[in-house]
């Protein structure tokens, strides 16, 4: 699966670039400034603003470090005895970044609603629909079964919502995951035997011993001998093995509710 991008804030710097001292000549040294991968940037006052990235049409991809990046317009940078500079310091443009990051979260957490479209990097195709956003990542609903993405995979575009894989990754990123279902509900449907033991989510806790298994759901026996029916899709392997997806707290509150006991405290 490929490595998904962060975000990146494209800022237009020409106006401050244009306050520079004079001697850093921006536009008559733009042409011969070195923006090649690997070089490094200087601010206003000399100080290492970054290292370039990549080079993206008219705009230079600028690593700031501590995961923010900054594509420049490429007539912004001048020239320096030590390499390429822009005409504001290191604080100015750090703050820009932040502040355009902020802005590009608050649209992004008002369209991450059930039933929008999520379209591929390139704004072109559809890819899914969103059903549910969390904070740790956000569920997919395609033609092809529902995926979860990591939150930061997605991002507000042109075209408006959208996430960083073409159709092609998503659909190669959709077998990867249907491949790993497969595997792991082979490995449950191998554990949910007679007497095997249930572990918590986290694996730290026992919550019972199976005591039958069907297509739809699983009969848990727990250590106070009460029977309880789980759906089967609440089973998974953890490395501790077979496991259900509650913490010991929800499963004893799950049990109270189906018994009609009150947890215990």
């Amino acid at each position: 699966m490929r490595k998904l991008a962060g975000f990146v804030a494209t800022l237009s710097l020409s106006m401050a670039a244009a306050t520079a001292a004079p001697a850093l000549a921006q536009n008559a040294a733009a042409a011969a400034v070195d923006l090649s991968v690997g070089t490094k940037v200087f601010d206003s006052e000399g100080a290492e603003l970054g290292t370039v990235t990549s080079v993206q049409g008219p705009n230079v991809v600028v690593d700031l470090g501590d995961s923010k990046q900054i594509a420049l317009p490429s007539a912004s940078f001048g020239m320096l005895e030590k390499g390429p500079t822009i005409g504001a310091t290191k604080a100015q443009v750090v703050a820009a970044v932040d502040q355009a990051a902020a802005a590009n979260e608050a649209k992004l957490t008002a369209a991450l609603v059930p039933g929008a479209d999520v379209r591929g990097v390139n704004g072109e195709a559809v890819l899914g629909k969103v059903k549910l956003a969390m904070a740790d990542g956000v569920v997919l609903t395609t033609p092809t079964g529902e995926v979860k993405l990591p939150r930061n995979a997605f991002f507000m575009g042109q075209a408006g919502l959208q996430t960083s894989f073409t159709p092609e990754q998503f659909a190669e990123a959709m077998k990867e995951v249907k491949t790993a279902a497969a595997a792991d509900d082979a490995a449950v449907a191998a554990a949910l035997v007679a007497g095997a033991e249930v572990r918590s989510l986290k694996g730290a806790a026992v919550l019972g011993k199976v005591k039958s298994a069907s297509a739809d759901a699983v009969v848990v026996t727990t250590p106070a001998g009460e029977d309880v029916s789980l759906p089967r899709s609440a089973f998974l392997m953890s490395p501790a093995g077979l496991a259900a997806a509650y913490t010991a707290e929800q499963f004893a509150a799950a049990v109270a509710q189906a018994t009609g006991a009150q947890p215990a405290s």
